[in-house]
C-alpha cells in the first residue's frame, strides 16, 4: 500500500472511531439535558407571562419568537424587542430593548422581574418556558392562546 492509501485508511478509521455505534447519539451529553431548549422549537412561537395572583389579562408579559434570532414582547410595562441565540447548546436572549414608560405597582414589580430572569437560562419545563436568572430568580411562560 502506498502513503496516499495508508492515509486514506488511517483518516476512515479515525472517522468511523468519531461516529458511534449505530443507533447512538453523536452527542450524549445533548440527551442528557431534556430541559434545555433548542433553538428550532421556538421559532415562531408565542408566550404567555405567569404572574400569581389574578392580573388584569392585558398585563400579563408576553414574547413572541417570530424568526431565528429575533423576539418582541410586552414587559408587563413596556413593549420589548431583542435578539436571541443559540449559544453551546443554551438559548440566549439579549441584547433587549424596550420603550420607557415607567410604571409602579405591579406591573412594573413583573417588569422587573422579568428583565433580571431574561439575564440568565432558558429551559423549558414541560408546557412551560422558564428563564432563570443567575441569583436563581424564575419567570415562567405558558403557551399564549390562540387569538
Amino acid at each position: 500500500m502506498n502513503k496516499s492509501g495508508i492515509l486514506i485508511s488511517a483518516c476512515a478509521l479515525a472517522l468511523g472511531a468519531c461516529a458511534g455505534a449505530p443507533g447512538q447519539s453523536a452527542a450524549p451529553e445533548a440527551a442528557a439535558r431534556p430541559a434545555t431548549v433548542m433553538a428550532e422549537s421556538l421559532v415562531g412561537t408565542r408566550w404567555t407571562g405567569v404572574v400569581a395572583g389574578n392580573p388584569d389579562p392585558r398585563t400579563l408579559p408576553r414574547l413572541e419568537f417570530v424568526r431565528e434570532g429575533r423576539l418582541t414582547g410586552f414587559t408587563g410595562c413596556n413593549m420589548m424587542s431583542g435578539v436571541w441565540s443559540l449559544d453551546a447548546g443554551e438559548v440566549r436572549v439579549g441584547p433587549i430593548v424596550t420603550t420607557k414608560r415607567a410604571c409602579v405597582g405591579p406591573e412594573g414589580q413583573v417588569e422587573s422581574r422579568l428583565a433580571q430572569a431574561m439575564g440568565g437560562r432558558v429551559t423549558r419545563e414541560g408546557e412551560k418556558l422558564v428563564f432563570t436568572a443567575p441569583s436563581g430568580e424564575r419567570f415562567e411562560f405558558t403557551p399564549a392562546q390562540a387569538s
